[in-house]
């Protein structure tokens, strides 16, 4: 059985996960949960706690939850046997060792009671083994071939079963026959034994609801295929995940419900219904409680449907992508943020219609009236019933006997309604909820979904501060990172996503949110533990951020405070992350060329007079200098400096040799993002305007030709930017309607260029 559900696991996974582009985050990786089922003990449920990945494959019983045939031993030897003993005996032992002379508790308990019947049934049971599964042919000549000494098992278990005088194991026994013959394809038989044994029997035991799990496979009768269905579900634990698809979600429920007698079956029937239902299932939990309210698969229900909210919600709310299970939403899976954020409102209408039915019921009757009221405080802070929230997380935390993972998930709620509660514009991260914060260091999500509230209420600094601690409380990189995308969408790109604050920083926060981190990063002065960890990390990435403000100041061309911030790291820090000598981590933002004098894919063409070694901070200042010259009306080469000044700023587009100016990575793709200056970082239109300027104070066509050529390749970016590459392009129109005779020269071949450039004085 546990490799059936590794393989269903496996085969419903690579439907999904199969992309020859590389790693996307899907499922799991992105399901937000606060309200986990492992806190409640529902385990053996527990391969249907919800899930992207439909199936838990987990052990679903505990030393508190003993397998239903280990507790039918148990109890067959009157509580006397240690447990350990009887799982010994009953699967461990061969049979040839079920003597007198076995050290085994349960073996000695058997032949003390002189109870040969139960030593021969175990012993024959052992024997079975060999044939209790399906035969593969290794020749394939048939899907299962028939192996003649399981039907002699077969006839000898209903002999046994015939002459047995103690009711259990002659049950026990027939039970083994109806087994053996599911494995031999004899339906008829199945049947047979079961009406025979089982159909009319009082003693509803574990025997009898295995019996049923094989008589419902024969079953012809959908409706009643799928009551036997949930009578099993609700009976026998161990057979809950193979049983579970037996009952049909193509039938009306009306159909199932004429077999049932009792309301506990009735609320059985609206269990398993519940189970097999991916979307909203209230109506299965009220049915539920209107037959059976005190059923402990009424809480598992429960439980689950707040899971489900939970991802309808909280994934979407936090991270910004649909939900991890998306079985319900229109065909056309609209995923731009406007969409998104509209289902996650429409939820949480769904979330209050639950709400108001818990506040509808009577705890008294139900089975863990404690389970609900943690139910009940998930949902309000869902519905944003912030207060109410709170008050019932202050009643609950009064009870004594809550788990520390109770307590632990109500401080989660607790820390995420107080900063939810406050007013745009004044959310802090209150003294009353840092410890909290403290306690959940490891806990991602959690930490995420507080940067968010944060930020949603205008509190990009400290929002920044706990995005920081993301990398030190997750895991292995795809088990438990975050993953999340921005309101602001790009266009069509495969990586529109963030798993890292400085990425999120550097794409969506402005050049002003950033100071506002630095500064309070520099200025902060208090020595408490929650501080001293809220801020270690930022304040150990003090360079980096000064870097960071001082790209986006290049971004907004303001040139004179991005100098002022990329002096700040000093020498140390350009050496180690942009040089070509002492690099490390950063071994493609390297600058390995000067770019002012050289250009990609073009041979050297102007002659060297300022030599620099390039980073971000001499790379400034020299533009800043060159600008200077070439605005002095004063200076005779203006051209030339202008034309300096027009390859630095190309070269800090995608096509150039100084990208790193603007971006912190690279790719032979021209990928879109949300970051402020992609017009320019694609469309050149700075360089272009220095080359004109150039072009303005030039005094020999020959350079004036030259000029033009590169504001033609500025355009030609603009246009591939803009989607519009067969725009006419005015400058080689131009180029060649004034300068036709250095046309072919200039679009042909670079190498003239440097013939060109030399003609700028002539």
């Amino acid at each position: 059985m546990k490799n059936l559900k590794i393989f269903i696991l496996v085969l419903l996974s690579s439907t999904i996960t199969a992309n020859a582009c590389g790693f996307y985050p899907f499922g799991e990786e992105l399901r937000f949960c606060f309200f986990k089922p492992e806190y409640y003990g529902y385990t053996t449920f527990s391969e249907f706690d919800y899930s992207s990945h439909w199936f838990y494959d987990k052990d679903i019983f505990t030393e508190n939850d003993l397998p239903p045939n280990d507790q039918a031993w148990f109890e067959y030897c009157k509580g006397k046997v240690p447990v350990v003993s009887i799982q010994n005996a009953v699967y461990v032992l061969k049979d040839e060792s079920l003597n007198k002379t076995s050290d085994n508790e349960m073996v000695k308990y058997l032949f003390a009671t002189n109870d040969m019947e139960a030593v021969n049934y175990l012993k024959f049971a052992k024997q079975c083994e060999i044939v209790n599964a399906f035969y593969s042919d290794p020749w394939e000549r048939n899907d299962y071939a028939e192996v003649p000494i399981r039907n002699k098992f077969i006839n000898l278990a209903i002999n046994n079963a015939g002459k047995t005088k103690n009711t259990l194991i002659k049950e026990r026994y027939a039970f083994l026959a109806i087994r053996l013959a599911y494995y031999d394809g004899s339906y008829d038989t199945i049947r047979q034994l079961y009406d025979q044994y089982f159909a009319n029997s009082d003693n509803k035991n574990i025997i009898y609801y295995w019996s049923l799990y094989f008589k419902t496979i024969t079953e012809s009768d959908e409706a009643l295929a799928s009551f036997n269905a949930a009578q099993v579900f609700r009976h026998a634990p161990d057979k809950r995940f193979v049983v579970y698809s037996s009952f049909s979600r193509n039938i009306p429920i009306q159909d199932i419900l004429r077999y049932a007698k009792t309301d506990e079956e009735r609320a059985n029937i609206y269990m398993l219904a519940g189970i097999r239902k991916p979307d909203k299932a209230l109506n299965e939990i009220k049915k539920i409680y209107d037959y059976e309210p005190d059923s402990e698969g009424l809480d598992f229900l429960l439980l689950r449907e707040v899971n489900k909210i939970e991802d309808w919600i909280y994934t979407p709310y936090y991270s910004l992508f649909t939900p991890s299970v998306f079985i319900g939403y229109d065909e056309s899976f609209d995923e731009s943020a406007a969409i998104v954020l509209s289902r996650v409102e429409a939820d949480r209408k769904y979330a209050k219609k639950l709400l108001d039915f818990i506040n509808s019921v009577n705890l008294k009757k139900v089975n863990n009236p404690q389970f609900w009221q943690m139910v009940k405080v998930q949902l309000e802070f869902i519905t944003k019933n912030y207060n109410a929230c709170l008050a019932t997380i202050a009643r609950v935390e009064k009870v004594k006997n809550l788990s520390v993972e109770e307590r632990r998930q109500l401080g989660e709620i607790k820390a995420l309604a107080v900063t939810a509660q406050q007013p745009y514009g004044s959310a802090v991260i209150k003294d009353e909820i840092k410890d909290i914060l403290m306690q959940n260091i490891g806990n991602s999500h959690f930490l995420f979904a507080m940067g968010r509230e944060l930020e949603y209420k205008g509190n990009t600094t400290d929002a920044a501060f706990l995005y920081s601690k993301l990398d030190e409380s997750s895991g292995s990189y795809y088990d438990s990172s975050v993953f999340w995308k921005a309101k602001k969408r790009a266009g069509e790109t495969y990586y529109d996503y963030y798993s890292d604050w400085f990425n999120y920083v550097d794409a969506l926060y402005t050049s002003q949110q950033l100071k506002n981190v630095i500064d309070k990063v520099e200025n902060h002065k208090k020595s408490d533990v929650f501080t001293e960890w809220l801020y270690s990390n930022l304040s150990g990435e003090l360079p980096r951020l000064h870097d960071l403000l001082g790209t986006k100041y290049i971004r907004e061309n303001k040139l004179q405070l991005a100098l002022e911030q990329f002096k700040l790291p000093g020498d140390g820090y350009w050496l180690e992350n942009y040089s070509p000598w002492e690099r490390s981590d950063n071994w493609g933002n390297v600058f390995d060329a000067n770019p002012f004098y050289d250009m990609k894919y073009t041979p050297a063409f102007i002659p060297v007079k300022d030599t620099i070694k390039a980073n971000k901070y001499t790379v400034t200042r020299q533009l800043i200098k060159y600008l200077a010259k070439a605005e002095d009306v004063k200076e005779k080469d203006r051209d030339y400096y202008y034309f300096l000044v027009g390859n630095c700023y190309y070269n800090m587009t995608w096509y150039g040799n100084a990208w790193m100016m603007r971006r912190y990575d690279w790719s032979g793709r021209a990928n879109s993002t949300v970051i402020e200056d992609e017009e320019e970082y694609y469309g050149c239109k700075l360089a272009k305007h220095y080359y004109d300027l150039a072009y303005k104070n030039a005094k020999t066509d020959k350079f004036k030709a030259l000029c033009l050529r590169m504001e033609g390749s500025c355009e030609e970016n603009t246009n591939m930017y803009e989607n519009s590459r067969e725009k006419a392009n005015p400058y080689n129109r131009k180029l060649y309607d004034e300068y036709s005779d250095y046309y072919r020269d200039l679009t042909e071949s670079c190498t003239f260029f440097e013939d060109y450039f030399k003609a700028r004085r002539e």
